[in-house]
């Protein structure tokens, strides 16, 4: 596959969640943790601080969750493998690629702590020469971890949808070289092109651009966010070429699909006492399943730090390894359900749109009615709990003790919901593993 000419734009560019200075250019115009049972050791009342914007938090903040999350994925993603033999993999890699030689490959860097996402993301800049023109540019690499958090990791599918997305109004860098089989690379992994742009961390009503930014400006970009989602769920995915996601996981229907991919990482971690606990939500969801519902593509991970923004506009939308065919309400109800996890009782600031007043946006601004709220709400619970109680296998015990309260809260939430619509979820006490 030959590389994609790339037109990169002065300023800052992101991927993976953090904003750089792009000082490229071009020459043309253009552990599994030992099974057992230990108690939390945050069984005290946290002192309370306030954060910059005046807010009382706990010590065990987002800040501090985030630090403690990121440490960890980069020991997971890169397995001691030194940016400058990232940088040698990159040069041989784009060396391959047809047409192009006289590699050079500088500036190889990880994400900031901003960063969170399952895959691995390093950002480089790189010279070649391309049917004998020069070309340089800075790049991304997104490449399979060594130890990831799901059973399933796809960078050739991720790549190929991103690829699909690009002659779409869904805003994507461009997809530009696969290595599906890690044999250059050493990771199965693909290179794209850096965005103009920044995201919001997790905890997006505390810290970051958007709770940083004026009333009116927070408003617009979540409205931005609201409209990228729109466009997302308009696509046409089947003349996109996308049949495949149908595949994803057994099931007839979509939601069942889903349902059961999530099951598949759950079965893959063997966490038996969560098996048992959510087999009745898991049954409840297929068995439930509303027929009266529009297949779209949805993006999946829909929270704000995958969504780039020049201002108040969406420049990009990043992160599609977890996107499935589903419904809009999935994607429209996902950040809500994520902080409540999160960001849970954080005031919201001026200019923050509640909940309800997101459906009301997103369905003016898609001309769709949301429906069957409840049921999807108890299905992106129960997708958030499963990606909690996968973190007992992928995170060390230390790390695992700090983030207890949180990680157990995800299951909390879902046993919660279910009960509202008459299942009772037995969860395994506190701390518990296998």
């Amino acid at each position: 596959m030959g590389p994609m000419v790339l037109r990169p734009r002065c300023g800052s560019v992101v991927c993976g969640h953090e904003t750089w200075h792009n000082r490229s250019s071009t020459a043309d115009d253009r552990p599994r943790i030992p099974p057992g049972r230990w108690a939390p050791t945050c069984g005290r009342e946290p002192a309370a601080r306030q954060n910059r914007n005046g807010r009382v938090m706990s010590e065990l903040d987002v800040d501090q969750i985030g630090a403690a999350i990121v440490k960890h994925q980069r020991g997971a993603r890169f397995a001691e493998t030194t940016p400058d033999q990232w940088g040698d993999r990159l040069m041989q890699f784009i060396g391959a690629q047809a047409g192009v030689s006289d590699v050079r490959v500088a500036n190889v860097r990880e994400v900031g702590t901003a960063a969170g996402g399952s895959n691995g993301t390093l950002l480089f800049e790189a010279s070649w020469t391309e049917d004998g023109e020069p070309r340089s540019s800075g790049l991304v690499l997104r490449f399979m971890p060594t130890r990831g958090l799901f059973h399933a990791y796809d960078v050739t599918a991720q790549f190929n949808l991103q690829r699909a997305l690009e002659a779409t109004d869904v805003p994507v860098p461009p997809q530009i070289w696969l290595d599906p089989d890690g044999n250059l690379l050493g990771r199965p992994g693909y290179v794209m092109g850096m965005v103009e742009g920044a995201s919001a961390p997790m905890t997006w009503m505390t810290s970051g651009i958007i709770a940083d930014a004026e009333p009116a400006a927070r408003r617009e970009m979540q409205l931005g966010y609201l409209e990228a989602l729109a466009r997302v769920h308009a696509l046409d995915w089947r003349a996109l070429g996308l049949e495949w996601l149908e595949k994803r996981a057994a099931g007839a229907r979509p939601i069942e699909r889903e349902v059961n991919w999530y099951w598949d990482s759950l079965e893959y971690a063997d966490c038996k006492p969560y098996l048992e606990a959510l087999r009745p939500l898991r049954d409840w969801l297929v068995a439930n399943e509303p027929a009266d519902i529009d297949t779209v593509l949805c993006h999946g991970d829909a929270n704000f730090g995958n969504y780039l923004y020049l201002g108040t506009a969406v420049s990009a939308v990043v992160d599609w390894e977890m996107s499935f065919l589903g419904t809009p309400e999935c994607d429209v109800c996902f950040t809500h359900m994520g902080d409540q996890i999160i960001q849970n009782d954080v005031p919201a600031l001026e200019g923050t749109l509640s909940y309800q007043q997101r459906i009301a946006e997103y369905e003016r601004l898609s001309g769709r009615k949301l429906r069957n709220m409840p049921y999807f709400e108890l299905f992106t619970a129960y997708r958030l709990a499963v990606i909690n109680v996968l973190t007992f296998r992928h995170f060390p015990e230390p790390i695992l003790r700090q983030l207890l309260p949180v990680i157990e809260r995800g299951p909390k939430i879902a046993a919660d919901l279910a009960a509202r619509v008459g299942l009772e979820i037995l969860l395994p006490p506190s701390g518990t593993i296998d």
